[in-house]
């Protein structure tokens, strides 16, 4: 399997599969994973037993480097904007040439959007499940929701093997959300958070710092980049935050994200879970 994939959903499947018994290759481009200089505990745990490499899909030369690993693969795990490998001449039409027995899977956010940028916040705002999950515990079954998935996995662990017999514990399949947590993805980081709007509520994910000056610059408060440090700095960032998302309802500031390119998200009502699986296979 290649892992082009990086930060959490990406490895974190990646490292399923591993569990799996699939031999997983990770190819990092030059800069490498962002987690693994924010979070060097949850990097390691995430990418054990995994092979590395790097390659620079932006040369010639990574290009053919990596269509020659392909040729050899049975699946590529992919999270990149919509659109980038195609840029780079690396899309699924062109890859299948190489191997017609290839899966490829991207992981994406938003059906209506699967360009736009986000992290886990946006994605459970847009979702509706932020909606209750103050309240988790009687509505959100993680574990059979989990077990599932686990159960889909071991389904197609023993079609791969030819067979067998597959007992999956709800009790421990929730662990897979057990990951060690991410210190500032807790609504401590005055970027990633919730806040109230005219009307409803607006989820702001700008984690990364281009995103974070994207959304300063668009909000016209550039010396918001600045006003970051000290505990005391987040608390009077916040507040000020807290006031501007006050100026408009959830919904203008969701169409105001989008055409400013940032991870922005109302919060939707609760609604039932779709019955359609969330990709769209072409």
């Amino acid at each position: 399997m290649l892992d082009l994939t990086r930060l959490l959903p990406g490895p974190l499947a990646g490292l399923v599969l591993e569990r799996l018994g699939f031999e997983v290759l990770r190819v990092l481009p030059p800069a490498g994973d962002d987690l693994a200089r924010w979070q060097p505990r949850t990097h390691a745990w995430l990418n054990a037993g995994k092979a590395a490499v790097t390659l620079d899909l932006k040369s010639p030369r990574g290009r053919e480097e990596l269509l020659g690993l392909v040729r050899e693969a049975a699946v590529l795990l992919e999270s990149n904007r919509a659109g980038v490998m195609e840029r780079l001449g690396l899309g699924y039409p062109v890859l299948r040439e190489h191997n017609p027995r290839l899966v490829y899977v991207r992981i994406a956010g938003h059906r209506d959007d699967p360009a736009a940028p986000g992290h886990d916040l946006t994605y459970l705002a847009a979702s509706g499940l932020l909606d209750r999950l103050a309240g988790a515990w009687p509505h959100a079954q993680l574990a059979d929701t989990s077990g599932a998935l686990w159960a889909a996995l071991a389904a197609l662990e023993g079609l791969r093997r030819g067979g067998g017999f597959y007992e999956v514990y709800l009790s421990e399949a929730a662990g897979v959300f057990g990951y060690p947590p991410i210190p500032g993805l807790d609504g401590s980081n005055p970027a990633y958070r919730v806040y109230p709007a005219a009307s409803g509520r607006v989820a702001l994910a700008a984690l990364e710092p281009h995103l974070w000056t994207r959304f300063c610059e668009a909000a016209g408060r550039p010396d918001w980049t600045a006003a970051r440090g000290t505990t005391a700095d987040e608390a009077a960032l916040a507040r000020e935050l807290e006031a501007f998302f006050l100026s408009r309802d959830a919904e203008a500031w969701e169409a105001w994200g989008r055409e400013h390119g940032l991870p922005l998200r109302a919060v939707r009502p609760y609604l039932a879970a779709p019955l359609e699986p969330p990709w769209r296979h072409g």
